[in-house]
């Protein structure tokens, strides 16, 4: 009689223990199901939220910024090219009302475009370029000018065979309504619409 209680016991113990285990199992997999769904929704809306429409550049566009820009053979060629894309985003020390550096000599302005540096970075992964100008013009590429300052004093200081760093001659970040007259000033409307196209 004892076993047949302890028996007895024992089965509606395991009958009870494994009915909680059952409907636990369904409550969590349906929490993680739920779990799963609302971080897929919530995703899927943060990459609707960034995706921001970036310009393609043509094998058109390409073409034009090896002709205006020349053929990259060696890092002198990228450290020259990213200097003076810098001068569009960059107001210098000296420097007066048509752009021109004092005591410098004057050079052909070349327009931050998504082209030209498109052409620069492929060109760089060709030849192998020292890697810090390749970093800078995969920020440049993805439209982040935040800390051009410093990007220009990198540039600058690779080649700069100076022991002591030499005083920067950047006097500020254009506003962008100054870059804006820089563009006009150098590259006219025609380069106005490709500002407004690839970074607004």
């Amino acid at each position: 009689m004892k076993i047949k209680i302890i028996s007895g016991v024992l089965g509606l113990a395991l009958v009870i223990g494994g009915s909680y285990a059952v409907y636990s199992y369904n409550d969590d997999k349906v929490e993680a199901v739920s779990t799963q769904e609302v971080h897929k929704v919530s995703q899927a809306e943060s990459n609707k939220a960034a995706k921001v429409e970036v310009h393609k550049v043509s094998q058109a566009e390409l073409d034009k910024a090896a002709k205006d820009m020349g053929e990259m053979k060696k890092d002198d060629d990228f450290y020259y090219a990213m200097i003076t894309l810098a001068l569009q985003k960059l107001e210098f020390k000296g420097e007066d009302e048509s752009y021109h550096l004092r005591g410098t000599p004057d050079v052909k302005r070349l327009q931050v475009n998504r082209a030209n540096l498109q052409y620069l970075k492929n060109r760089a992964v060709e030849i192998k370029a020292a890697q810090p100008y390749q970093k800078i013009l995969d920020k440049w590429i993805e439209g982040d000018f935040s800390n051009i300052s410093n990007d220009y004093l990198t540039i600058r200081n690779i080649k700069d065979d100076q022991l002591q760093p030499s005083e920067s001659p950047v006097l500020k970040v254009r506003t962008a309504e100054e870059e804006e007259k820089y563009i006009k000033h150098f590259f006219g409307d025609e380069g106005l619409q490709i500002n407004k196209k690839d970074w607004q």
